[in-house]
């Protein structure tokens, strides 16, 4: 560097414009390594925290012995993606962020890249988990007249299994299709950082949320068409009305709930998919040196976003989801009394339903 230095020809502009950019960047070094001592470690409990109350809910499912239903595969398979974006943003707050920042560690540039594409196919996964779960309850509930089969559960695994493999397969397709890029030449991520693939990757998810939502609105009218309609029939057999009533109470309370999830979903990634559509190389926003502190402000605030969406839904679970909070309550009294060898066994377990 210094022999370039004293080999380039200077003139005042040029010379005057490299030591502001040179200041500016020691200023946005000094100023991460200051911020990622703070709050690095602050993410890094929470995602530690929210690991371990998403694992409550499948601990709590799995030692109550749940029947399997369609349902119940679903919630699991969300769970888990919350434990994988946890797990994600874990490994890289330290290994992209802390190692190179803090401790001036040098970091392998593939594991870098494995870790954003882990970080990326989790977000779509998760959202594609959801459109699951919405086609699961339109199906259910705007067509009652369709049987439920024994195999739906394993259809639903399969469906499952889709919505964690095919994201990134596509990824690792990329990272290996372009010569030159991704996993040939790890220095070189171009397609990562290109405005083709970040806004393709923004614009599926807000697709899929546009169709999610299509699918509540349609069945939240129905539902209350559902309602008023049973209010006002005048039935010949009183329990029958009775009926009909409470099964539009359950149907309601569970689109409701599934509702609230995908609201915390749209919370927790809002953010992040907006600050990765923002953040490509050829956007011509928040590319400027003097820009670290925004870029920071912003990526804070999507993490934490996200954070809140793995704490939002255990919690959603136990409030709105009367067997998950059943079993949470029973696993959490096992836990107190397995000191004393006592268990409290449940008898008859219910069929969980969202």
């Amino acid at each position: 560097m210094q022999e370039w230095l004293d080999g380039a020809e200077w003139n005042g502009w040029d010379e005057q414009k490299f030591r502001e950019e040179f200041m500016e960047e020691i200023k946005a070094r000094i100023f991460r390594m200051e911020m990622y001592k703070i709050v690095i470690p602050m993410f890094l409990t929470a995602s530690i925290l929210a690991i371990l109350a998403n694992l409550v809910v499948i601990a709590a499912l799995r030692s109550a012995k749940v029947i399997r239903t369609a349902t119940v595969v679903l919630i699991l398979s969300l769970t888990f993606s919350d434990i994988w974006t946890s797990i994600v943003v874990s490994l890289s707050l330290l290994y992209n962020s802390y190692m190179p920042i803090v401790l001036e560690a040098d970091v392998n540039p593939c594991i870098s890249l494995t870790l954003e594409l882990l970080r990326t196919g989790g977000m779509i996964s998760a959202t594609l988990h959801l459109l699951l779960i919405a086609l699961h309850h339109f199906v259910g509930i705007a067509r009652p007249q369709t049987p439920r089969s024994a195999g739906q559960d394993r259809r639903a695994l399969f469906a499952c299994l889709i919505a964690w493999i095919a994201p990134f397969s596509v990824l690792l397709f990329l990272s290996l299709g372009i010569k030159g890029q991704g996993y040939w030449n790890c220095q070189h991520v171009d397609f990562y950082h290109s405005r083709l693939f970040r806004l393709f990757v923004s614009f599926l998810l807000v697709a899929i949320f546009l169709l999610i939502t299509s699918f509540y609105i349609c069945l939240l009218v129905k539902l209350r068409a559902n309602r008023k309609r049973f209010s006002n029939k005048n039935e010949s057999i009183h329990g029958q009305r009775k009926s009909s009533l409470e099964k539009n109470r359950r149907e309601m309370r569970t689109t409701v709930t599934a509702i609230l999830i995908c609201a915390s979903f749209f919370l927790g990634w809002a953010p992040a998919a907006i600050l990765f559509a923002l953040t490509c190389e050829d956007c011509g926003v928040l590319l400027d040196r003097k820009s670290f502190r925004a870029i920071f402000l912003l990526s804070c605030l999507q993490l934490a976003f996200i954070l809140l969406k793995s704490f939002l839904n255990p919690l959603i679970y136990s409030l709105r989801v009367p067997d998950v909070d059943t079993q949470v309550r029973l696993f959490r009294r096992k836990l107190q009394n397995s000191f004393g060898g006592t268990f409290i066994r449940l008898r008859n377990p219910p069929t969980v339903e969202l």
